[in-house]
């Protein structure tokens, strides 16, 4: 019996490591002749880069940046086949590495975010980037980002201004002379876990800046910037970020890194199946089992076991989840997974649900119990 076990984090407990490792313990424990295979699996928000690297058995590069309000931190990135960065918004640019007091996407920037992809072309020669860009901080639209890698924003007397999402208001021209000349022989490719417009009802500040730290006067000033950046790229580049899938992802990351850096944006999930060679994994497997923290119909929607479930049907595979907690399960049935099972043996509080050590254990027993079944043969 061929298993190929491919879950998501269990947000807030598990590393997508940590989750498989546990259904494999679970496994084996029951049928230690059964051959697994793991891989790890995200939607392009955080974790992306650590599914990415594990799975294809890549290294961690270390460099110093900024964080989202100018702080030097430590941050990550990851570069696998040798030849291709593996970057994700988060490391540098997120969300996690603020207070609650130093949120606001007015000033904070993704300056950092572009360190790491200098550092990547700088000290390792790297000209191919996977970036996953959930999890940010910012509402800046890459300008921070871009200003890392030689861009200037002018004001209309000439003069550069800071990449923040105060400033994007201000923005009357592009100037790329000094952009670093290495990043015209570079691709990108952007993972992207929502599909927001960059501005608008349904754009990157209306959608997400209150999370970021806004208020409804912040999130007005935010979206008008955006829809007068907007314009600006428009006249530097005739192209429209309003009318390109997921431009306005990380606070419109997503459209300025392809309108101009040529980016490729893609949904993270799918594009990470096929980084990932999901296809390849699972060719004479029995079984997929994936799994993430929770699930419900939203998953449905995009959400790292969706697509799993999509590709392993694709290939005539079984898939069955794991999850702390489920709704909506008879909608997941019909959309295709086998069976979802939430691992809580009783009733609990979420502080004990999500403890590390409870987690895995219950993730083991759980498994154990599935395979126990699985392995009754027929009567003869």
């Amino acid at each position: 019996m061929k298993v190929v076990i491919a879950p998501d984090k269990f947000k807030g407990s598990l590393t997508s490591v940590e989750v498989a490792d546990a259904i494999e313990q679970g496994i084996l424990s029951v049928n230690p002749k059964c051959q697994t295979r793991k891989l790890y699996i995200a939607d392009g928000g955080d974790g992306t880069m650590e599914a990415i690297v594990n799975s294809l058995n890549g290294s961690m590069v270390i460099a110093n940046v900024s964080n989202p309000i100018g702080r030097t931190i430590e941050a990550r990135y990851g570069i696998v086949n040798s030849d291709t960065a593996v970057i994700e918004v988060a490391t540098a640019s997120g969300l996690a590495l603020l207070s609650a007091e130093e949120r606001n996407p007015l000033y904070t920037t993704s300056f950092g975010t572009g360190e790491l992809i200098l550092h990547a072309i700088e000290k390792k020669g790297i000209k191919k980037f996977i970036i996953g860009i959930g999890g940010s901080a910012t509402n800046d639209a890459a300008t921070g980002l871009l200003s890392a890698l030689g861009f200037v924003f002018r004001d209309s007397s000439g003069n550069p201004v800071t990449g923040c999402g105060a400033n994007l208001e201000k923005i009357q021209s592009i100037d790329e002379s000094n952009v670093n000349e290495s990043i015209h022989d570079c691709t990108f490719t952007i993972l992207c876990d929502v599909d927001a417009e960059f501005y608008g009802a349904n754009g990157a500040a209306r959608l997400f800046a209150a999370q970021k730290g806004a208020n409804d006067e912040t999130i007005a000033r935010l979206d008008a910037g955006m829809s007068h950046f907007a314009n600006i790229i428009r006249n530097h580049t005739a192209k429209s970020v309003q009318n390109q899938s997921y431009s306005g992802a990380a606070g419109g990351i997503g459209g300025a890194l392809w309108a101009l850096l040529g980016a490729r944006l893609s949904p993270g999930i799918y594009e990470l199946l096929k980084i990932i060679h999901f296809e390849d994994a699972i060719r004479g497997a029995s079984l997929v089992i994936t799994g993430e923290g929770a699930m419900d119909r939203v998953s449905l929607l995009g959400k790292a076991p969706y697509g799993v479930c999509g590709e392993a049907a694709w290939c005539g595979v079984p898939t069955i989840a794991i999850v702390g907690s489920v709704a909506d399960s008879e909608m997941l049935n019909e959309y295709g997974f086998l069976s979802v099972f939430p691992i809580q043996s009783g009733p609990t509080d979420l502080t004990s649900a999500i403890d590390p050590t409870t987690a895995k254990a219950n993730i083991r027993r759980t498994i154990a119990q599935i395979f126990r079944l699985l392995m009754l043969k027929k009567p003869d």
